[in-house]
């Protein structure tokens, strides 16, 4: 395995930058996750470095070495993609050793690999199968096999998990993750599932027009973002817009006062649905009025029109008797809700 280290990367098209002028650090062993909304440019940085697109200014280096302008097949990268891109003709473990042949390894170091990479997704026993046999998670695992028997310095996962359905995703994802840190593997992967990153990542890159947003660790990111673009990005939160007027109290456009930390300031208050506890009798930080209650299994989310403002509360279990229409207090610890700069600070 091996570190990568980005500097300073940039992908233009005609006049339009899809990168710019990004810097990574991926450690050895480390599982990174870029993720955006669509055209952020993270698939076309995942692919700068697979060696598909060529950069236009900007360096990858991989283990110490400049690999920007290598071909793909001299990079030592192995690239699971989003669409498994098995050959329907051959078995399972032609598939799994089709790599290693074009490296020109020999047939009995070949077929080790190919075992043992099999063995690594346990799926040992379907070697001579071929892919239609396969279940969608079955195929994606033997994408996953591909891909560690070269022993690559570097993974790199583009939307590996977006064609399997929710049940399977899940279990999935924690096969992979298990199997990447028992193996140490230096891992990148693309991704527009922020759940997925939260699940998967060591450390998450939050991208949108071509940069870097924020990247730290999921905590980070969750419970700190740097700014609304990164607080609406990742996971669910009320994003309030408006003004500190005194010390510790927060003026909602709407003319809702909203409580805040005393020393922060912005123009834009953020405060997770969870961080919000909702009483029946009228106290707290606030009193609205419930206007939706959605049901959604592991959680109950209320909507609730604080003077013209739409908080979202969730709870684990559903308030007794809770009705649309009801009055209802909602308190929060004054340290989550957050003030960021607006978006045209």
């Amino acid at each position: 395995m091996a570190s990568l280290k980005i500097q300073s990367l940039v992908k233009r098209y005609g006049e339009t930058e899809v990168v710019r002028g990004l810097d990574l650090d991926v450690a050895e062993g480390e599982m990174v996750a870029l993720l955006g909304p669509s055209g952020c440019g993270k698939t076309t940085t995942l692919r700068m470095v697979a060696g598909f697109i060529t950069p236009t200014s900007g360096k990858i280096d991989l283990g110490g070495k400049d690999i920007t302008m290598l071909p793909p097949h001299q990079r030592d990268t192995a690239m699971v993609f989003q669409s498994y891109a098995l050959f329907p003709h051959m078995t399972v473990a032609a598939n799994v050793g089709f790599g290693l042949e074009m490296r020109k390894i020999g047939k009995s170091d070949r077929d080790a690999r190919i075992k043992n990479a099999l063995e690594m997704v346990q799926l040992g026993h379907l070697a001579d199968r071929l892919p239609k046999q396969l279940s969608g998670g079955q195929q994606q695992r033997v994408a996953l096999a591909r891909a560690l028997a070269v022993n690559p310095s570097i993974l790199l996962l583009d939307e590996p998990l977006s064609n399997l359905d929710a049940k399977l995703r899940a279990e999935v994802q924690h096969e992979i993750r298990a199997l990447q840190q028992r193996l140490g593997l230096t891992t990148l992967m693309v991704t527009h599932d922020q759940e997925e990153a939260l699940i998967m990542a060591d450390k998450m890159v939050v991208m949108e027009a071509g940069i870097i947003q924020q990247q730290g660790t999921p905590t980070d990111l969750y419970e700190s973002p740097a700014n609304v673009f990164v607080a609406g990005f990742i996971g669910r939160c009320n994003l309030v817009e408006g003004a500190v007027t005194a010390p510790g109290t927060f003026r909602a456009n709407s003319g809702a006062s909203l409580a805040c930390a005393p020393d922060t300031m912005g123009t834009v208050l953020a405060l997770r649905p969870e961080h919000i506890t909702l009483a029946p009798m009228q106290t707290g930080k606030a009193t609205g009025t419930i206007t939706r209650i959605t049901y959604l299994g592991a959680q109950t989310e209320y909507a609730v029109n604080v003077d013209g403002t739409t908080l979202f509360a969730s709870t684990r279990t559903p308030l007794a008797g809770a009705a649309i229409g009801d009055q209802i207090g909602l308190d929060w610890d004054v340290c989550q809700a957050r003030l960021l700069a607006g978006t045209n600070a």
